[in-house]
C-alpha cells in the first residue's frame, strides 16, 4: 500500500470522476442531453467519416492533452491540484460518455462502449494515473525547495530527466491506446451506427 499508495489516489480520483460522470448525465434535464446529443451524434459521424488516420488523431490529441497537463503540472510546485483536477476530469468524461452512450441508445450503446471505446480508454488511464503518481513527487519536492530556508544542494536535472523519461514512456503508451482505438473504431464502428 505505501509503495503504491499514490497510484491508488490517483485511480480513485479517476473512478470518482467516472461515477459523477455518470451520475450527471443520468441526473441531466432531457434539455442537457439533447445538447449532448447534438455533440456525440456529430462527433460519431465526424469519425465515421474520417480515415483511420484522422481517427488515430482525434484519439491522441484528445489524450495528448490530458497527459501534457499532468506533465507540465508535475514541473510547477504548485501542480498537486491540478493533476487532481486533470485525472478527475479525464474521469468525469469517460462516465459522462458512457453513461450518454447508454441512456440513448441502450444495449446498442453499452456495447459500443465496451467493444470499441473502452479498451484504448482503459490503457490510456492506465498511463495517465501511472504518470500522474510519479508527477506528484517533483511538484512536492519543488515546493519544498521553494519554501525551505535552507534548499538542500540536490540538484533537480537527474530527477527532470527521469520524469521526463517516463513522460515519453506514458506517451508511446498513449500511442498504442490511440492505435486501439482506431483499429477497434475501424472495425467495429460501422456495425453499432
Amino acid at each position: 500500500m505505501r509503495k503504491n499508495g499514490i497510484t491508488i489516489i490517483f485511480a480513485a480520483v479517476l473512478l470518482l470522476g467516472l461515477v459523477l460522470g455518470a451520475a450527471y448525465a443520468h441526473c441531466t434535464d432531457e434539455g442537457m442531453l439533447k445538447a449532448l446529443d447534438f455533440l456525440f451524434a456529430t462527433n460519431l459521424k465526424a469519425r465515421l467519416t474520417k480515415s483511420a488516420l484522422g481517427i488515430f488523431s482525434a484519439c491522441f490529441a484528445s489524450d495528448f492533452i490530458f497527459l501534457t497537463a499532468v506533465y507540465l503540472s508535475g514541473l510547477a510546485p504548485w501542480g498537486l491540484p491540478f493533476q487532481l483536477l486533470t485525472v478527475l476530469f479525464k474521469g468525469f468524461g469517460t462516465g459522462l460518455t458512457a453513461a450518454y452512450l447508454v441512456i440513448k441508445n441502450g444495449f446498442n450503446g453499452f456495447g459500443f462502449y465496451l467493444l470499441v471505446l473502452l479498451p484504448g480508454t482503459f490503457l490510456f488511464c492506465i498511463a495517465l494515473t501511472g504518470f500522474s503518481a510519479l508527477a506528484l513527487p517533483l511538484s512536492v519536492s519543488q515546493f519544498r525547495l521553494l519554501v525551505s530556508k535552507n534548499p538542500p544542494g540536490e540538484i533537480l536535472r537527474e530527477r527532470f530527466l527521469r520524469y521526463s523519461s517516463r513522460y515519453v514512456s506514458a506517451l508511446i503508451m498513449t500511442f498504442f491506446a490511440s492505435l486501439l482505438d482506431t483499429v477497434l473504431w475501424t472495425l467495429f464502428a460501422g456495425a453499432f451506427w
